[in-house]
């Protein structure tokens, strides 16, 4: 009877996330290649202002009617023949196969990165058993000024699909490949091949700069640069569009400066592009679109009043946030505080004496080329001037690339300064002092910094081939054998490149995978169990838990944050060495004992105890006497 009550939540869902689709698809007449990450982030902003106003449950199923409302508003058109089920092209079938063989790994995917246990996870986690956002009551979710953008999405997905790992995986993995979609929208002429094998290539290589964390995770690094990429592609698309160019990248830049706290600085990166492209006039009308076509921009008054729209509703859901804290959650101050900057007395914050050190560490870090961020910086650079140098000489061209390459840079060096600062003003010294996060951050910014060079360069290609389709047709469109010959060379080099990294990335997943029991989550997870409370109720048994330090996972915190999480206990304290004198104490300050790894328990205590700690499980802290 479950199973069945669990199928037919699962259609109803899928049923409202098509009718959803659908209805942004036809009404406000959106590109398929937007429509997915337009309707998720505006679902996304619907519960997240339904959080803040107390109804996080009632906005989910506010959201869940009027998808059920856009699929009988499909079936009522199908059934009057004023629409129909249109089916894909070649690239679409390619991108749907990608999406629907990577769907199937991620269903049976483990969370790992201990990120998601200090945060991400455990507030997914908390909103599926609360349905409210969290107080300064509440004792699980330890970073509570974190916004919770891509959090309430998983959470609605998690709401009628089940509360698994994977599915949350699933969730999180939907956005970003709604982004990627999103990313190919900046292609106009569809019948060029080239133009979607290439900018396929540049997207799959970015995963090289995700292998630290790959998408088995929810942490959300990977997921701001990518939001930001797409709100370009769409600023790009509707640039003779103006409102509806603004529509798209406030939903999308408002979402995205809730994602993270950083958030609002990638939308910062993306509204730029934008301003161009909805006050530039365009002379050269987008391929395809003939004379008398299209829309075009209005008055450069009605551009200015679109822009200062869309950063309105950029930037309303990030202060909504922030009046949130300053008043449900008045008298919190987060990890990152400035206030506590400046080396006061008691600050966690790096000494005025230490900025020296930091910043040296942060530079030789920074130009590290063994580091990823620093080689795609280099390699990205050399490319992006030589295909510009190319394009001069050999095709007479004057490439935008170069001047996207510029201002990536910039950004890119804006950015790290950020970094810097925050190491310098903001980070605890001991976090500060080992760069904590370093290569989270960087990659980040390299993501967007890449993507925005490939979608320049696929954008130049476009208007750089000798001869125009609907001028010469689709099988005269190439200047000569030769030039047809380097084409089809072109589409099998890109093509082939793009299927190697996404393979090498499958392979990697699994591989992760595979090797999951061996880990600390693994460990605990098996032992532990995933405990979930009914209303948000939190398990106030006190645990210690016994585990080595291999990897500076009891140093920096990581079995804590496991162990709370799999526990959803707040009371977890993690020891690397139980001695004696610790179990003799544990009967008056612990329920339990958790014995994650046996080698972190003294040989001195197995034979005091008739060996009662030898193997991995879960002990009561009493403990018998000692047997003689």
């Amino acid at each position: 009877m479950e199973e069945i009550r669990s199928v037919v939540k699962a259609a109803v869902f899928v049923l409202s996330v098509w009718g959803c689709g659908f209805a942004v698809h036809r009404v406000l007449k959106i590109h398929a290649y937007f429509t997915p990450v337009f309707t998720m982030a505006g679902i996304s902003l619907i519960l997240y202002a339904g959080g803040l106003f107390g109804a996080l449950r009632p906005a989910a199923y506010l959201v869940l009617a009027g998808g059920l409302a856009g699929s009988a508003y499909f079936f009522c058109l199908l059934l009057r023949r004023k629409t129909g089920i249109h089916m894909p092209g070649f690239f679409g079938v390619c991108f749907g196969a990608v999406a629907l063989v990577f769907a199937g790994l991620i269903l049976h995917l483990k969370l790992l990165h201990y990120d998601n246990f200090s945060h991400w996870a455990v507030m997914v986690k908390y909103l599926l058993s609360a349905h409210r956002f969290p107080g300064l009551d509440t004792e699980m979710v330890t970073f509570l000024d974190y916004p919770p953008g891509s959090s309430v999405f998983i959470y609605y997905v998690c709401l009628f699909l089940g509360r698994s790992q994977g599915v949350m995986l699933l969730a999180h993995n939907a956005l970003i490949f709604a982004c990627f979609l999103a990313v190919f929208g900046v292609v106009e002429e569809r019948r060029r091949f080239l133009l979607y094998s290439f900018l396929a290539m540049g997207c799959s290589m970015l995963s090289y700069l995700n292998l630290t964390i790959r998408i088995n995770n929810l942490l959300v690094d990977f997921l701001l640069p990518l939001l930001a990429m797409a709100s370009i592609a769409c600023s790009y698309r509707y640039r003779r569009q103006r409102w509806r160019a603004s529509l798209l990248s406030g939903v999308i830049l408002g979402y995205l400066g809730i994602v993270k706290n950083t958030g609002l600085i990638f939308a910062a990166f993306a509204f730029v592009p934008y301003l161009r492209n909805v006050f530039s006039r365009f002379t050269r009308r987008p391929l395809g679109e003939r004379e008398g076509e299209g829309a075009r921009p209005g008055s450069k008054g009605t551009g200015w009043t679109a822009a200062l729209l869309t950063a309105a509703a950029a930037v309303l859901p990030y202060l909504l946030w922030q009046y949130h804290l300053e008043t449900a959650l008045a008298g919190y101050e987060g990890k990152f505080s400035l206030s506590a900057a400046g080396g006061n007395p008691g600050s966690v914050t790096a000494d005025a004496g230490m900025y020296g050190v930091i910043a040296g560490r942060f530079v030789r870090e920074a130009l590290d080329l063994s580091v990823r961020a620093a080689q795609v910086f280099l390699l990205c650079n050399l490319a992006a001037a030589g295909a510009v140098v190319f394009a001069r000489l050999h095709l007479k061209r004057r490439w935008g690339l170069l001047r996207t390459l510029l201002l990536g840079d910039a950004m890119t060096v804006g950015y790290y300064a950020g970094i810097l600062g925050l190491y310098l003003f903001s980070m605890p010294e001991e976090e500060a002092l080992r760069l904590a996060g370093f290569e989270r951050y960087a990659c980040s910014i390299m993501v967007l910094f890449a993507g925005l060079l490939f979608m320049r360069a696929v954008v130049d290609m476009e208007h750089s081939f000798a001869v125009d389709i609907d001028e010469a047709g689709a099988y005269r469109a190439y200047s000569s054998p030769a030039a047809k010959r380097r084409y089809q060379y072109g589409v099998l080099v890109t093509f082939v490149v793009a299927l190697n990294f996404i393979f090498s990335e499958y392979n990697g997943l699994a591989a992760v995978q595979r090797e999951y029991g061996n880990s600390l989550p693994g460990k605990a997870e098996k032992i532990m169990g995933d405990r979930w409370y009914p209303g948000g109720t939190e398990d106030q048994r006190r645990y210690l838990v016994a585990v080595t330090d291999k990897g500076g996972q009891v140093t920096y915190g990581e079995a804590e944050y496991v162990s709370r999480y799999f526990l959803y206990a707040p009371d977890v304290d993690v020891t690397d060495h139980l001695d004696e004198e610790t179990v003799r104490t544990a009967a008056g300050e612990y329920e339990f004992i958790v014995i994650l790894e046996p080698e972190a328990v003294s040989d001195r205590v197995t034979e005091l105890y008739g060996g009662m700690f030898r193997a991995p499980g879960i002990y009561p802290a009493a403990v018998p006497d000692i047997v003689q």
